[in-house]
């Protein structure tokens, strides 16, 4: 049996400092847990301490990260369009070209995480793509428009999968589930007071210092980013080895509290059969499938303020709308996580989700040809609205699938993330095409076809995980130095 082993001066230390020595053996057994005796008030006290100070910051950044990604259907019924003299499909391109950036550095950044000290690398992204947005109120051509659009697709790229990493390398088991499902309804919130902050800005900075009401609303959402961003610096935690405020008989509870459930406090170095482990079983393709079949289902939600206005409302009230659509989402994600970790199972909750937001698809698209009353179109935007909490879901069962490697667990998250998420993008090109508002016919079948599409893909993963096909298995690691020391090790996780 090895064990670990943890030497801590018990003062406080920066991260330039000599990190305690920490020896990680393999997972540990049933009967190596006598070793380990937890204080339940010391854990409880240590859990609030991350939960204020990582958690609701990781919060409040994705908050921003999805304020600022998703902004464009905002700016866009506030004057970009005729300012730039946009027209559907250079505005569909505009939401694409994010999606290609961010596909190009998710796997690499993703690789680099659990090598850096992300209480200074998150944060700096954070940073980074709220300047960007402050630089898009500059923009004067729909070229410009794309560059930027580009390259904050690759500033962003780090966050969301970094962010998952750093908090299933604190958490527990019996933890993470319910804090990442808090972290992503930062999403929800996002869309949820994106409207009203851009109703807002419509209602009163239209005209102020001679900008247009589209362009503050670059510079007021890009500030809120870099704001988030600079608290996050005085915030985040890195690993819980080399943490300067977790220290003392706090670092080795937050280590050993880890380590009784296996996972390992560093990662040897990522290696061909890592990619291996991911790309060769079925997995992680029939994910990316599914994964962009849920994304898909999301566009009602995206477009809800575009519908509107097409169907003669204000601009403003077709921005405030998305408030209560999006919290009434924010609430059903949670009831869908608890109910999933409630009974310990993934597959059949994202099933049922996905068939109740196809048969609501299928009614908007046949209803007057996708022409509907307005009742129908709220109702309906609501109905849908509980697909928003299935992407997170889905990577929790990604994270479950992989669980036997911790570098392929990484590795498979990025993948999934990045091109479930760029895939869809290119169909939405020529599905919903913003000049096929209010009706979205077109769009509104597919998002149909693939939410029944996604049904079908989660049964039949789950079918394949049940009778254990090629299920992916811990990666052997020969001859790899520990990053910790620099001393060679061979084993075999299992």
């Amino acid at each position: 049996m090895v064990t670990a082993s943890i030497h801590s001066t018990g003062r406080g230390s920066a991260e330039g400092d000599k990190k305690p020595e920490v020896t990680i053996g393999p997972p540990l057994g049933d009967d190596d847990e006598s070793t380990y005796d937890i204080d339940p008030v010391k854990e409880r006290k240590l859990v609030r301490k991350l939960d204020i100070r990582m958690l609701i910051w990781s919060f409040f950044a994705y908050f921003a990260n999805l304020l600022d990604r998703n902004n464009l259907q905002n700016a866009f019924t506030m004057g970009m369009k005729d300012d730039l003299g946009l027209d559907s499909e250079v505005y569909n391109w505009s939401v694409t070209m994010f999606f290609i950036g961010y596909v190009i550095l998710q796997i690499p950044s993703n690789m680099v995480i659990s090598k850096v000290l992300p209480r200074w690398f998150l944060p700096s992204i954070v940073v980074l793509w709220g300047a960007i947005v402050c630089f898009m109120s500059l923009i004067k051509t729909y070229q410009a428009l794309w560059g930027l659009r580009f390259v904050m697709g690759l500033t962003e790229a780090a966050f969301y999968p970094g962010m998952i990493f750093l908090l299933g390398s604190w958490y527990t088991k019996e933890e993470l589930g319910k804090r990442l499902m808090f972290f992503t309804t930062g999403n929800q919130v996002s869309g949820a007071f994106g409207g009203l902050i851009a109703g807002g800005i419509a209602d009163t900075m239209h005209g102020a210092a001679g900008l247009p009401a589209w362009k503050w609303l670059f510079i007021v959402e890009g500030l809120i980013g870099v704001v988030i961003g600079v608290v996050g610096w005085a915030l985040l935690p890195n690993f819980p080895h080399n943490t300067s405020w977790i220290t003392g008989e706090e670092r080795e509870l937050a280590i050993r509290r880890i380590q009784r459930q296996g996972k390992r406090i560093t990662s040897p170095a990522f290696n061909l059969r890592t990619i291996a482990n991911v790309l060769m079983t079925p997995y992680a393709w029939l994910q990316v499938l599914n994964f962009a079949c849920i994304y898909i289902g999301n566009q009602m939600s995206m477009n809800f303020a575009i519908v509107l206005r097409d169907m003669g409302y204000e601009v403003a009230f077709s921005n405030y709308m998305n408030t209560p659509a999006y919290l009434f989402g924010a609430i059903v994600a949670v009831a869908i996580a608890w109910s999933s970790d409630y009974f310990g199972e993934r597959a059949f909750h994202v099933a049922i989700t996905e068939a109740w937001v196809g048969v609501w698809y299928l009614i908007l698209a046949v209803v007057g040809h996708g022409h509907n009353p307005p009742a129908l179109a709220f109702i309906g935007t609501y109905a849908i609205a509980a697909n928003i909490s299935l992407p997170a879901l889905c990577l929790a069962w990604v994270t479950e699938i992989y669980q036997a490697d911790h570098n392929s667990r990484a590795v498979a998250i990025a993948f999934i993330n990045a091109v479930g998420n760029l895939a869809p993008n290119f169909i939405n090109v020529k599905a919903w095409v913003v000049s096929d508002s209010p009706e979205f016919f077109n769009g509104k079948i597919t998002s149909m076809g693939m939410s029944f599409g996604s049904v079908v893909l989660t049964i039949f993963i789950w079918y394949l995980l049940r009778i254990e096909f090629m299920i992916p298995r811990p990666v052997e690691k020969t001859g790899v130095k520990d990053p910790e020391h620099g001393d060679a090790e061979s084993d075999k996780s299992t």
